[in-house]
């Protein structure tokens, strides 16, 4: 394992920091961007958004369920955002940090993740996340 591994991946969304920070919290905007990178249906999600809570997202592939978990680190808001990240294809001590900074009438989202069993899961995850941050930018 290459624990080192790590990933950046920014798109500006064309919302406010306040609305895109809570689409991160709200579960029923959650389950609309949290998609596979194929897109499809959207996830079914439960979370308790406070530092110390927990989310769950169930991302859907076709008849193939895709459970995502983790807990809340550091919630700043509309600043900043970290959780663990587990998954089927992430490894123990994963963590996902998520800085806001407004453009304008826009916001800039940087989002990065920690950790990784090797460079192919990264560079998974980043077409993952680049495909969530374009469905963001829709949801938001």
């Amino acid at each position: 394992m290459t624990a080192e591994l790590t990933l950046t991946v920014s798109r500006t969304i064309p919302a406010p920091a306040a609305r895109v920070y809570d689409a991160w919290l709200n579960p029923a905007v959650l389950a609309r961007f949290m998609t596979t990178c194929e897109g499809g249906p959207g996830a079914r999600v439960t979370n308790d958004p406070r530092v110390g809570g927990s989310y769950e997202i169930v991302m859907r592939d076709g008849d193939r369920e895709i459970p995502h978990h983790g807990t809340y680190l550091e919630l700043v808001p509309h600043q900043r955002l970290r959780f663990t990240w587990q998954s089927p294809h992430s490894v123990e001590g994963s963590m996902v940090t998520i800085t806001l900074t407004p453009e304008g009438d826009a916001t800039r989202i940087e989002l990065r993740q920690d950790r990784f069993a090797h460079e192919g899961a990264r560079d998974g995850h980043i077409k993952g996340w680049t495909a969530i941050l374009q469905q963001l930018a829709a949801a938001a």
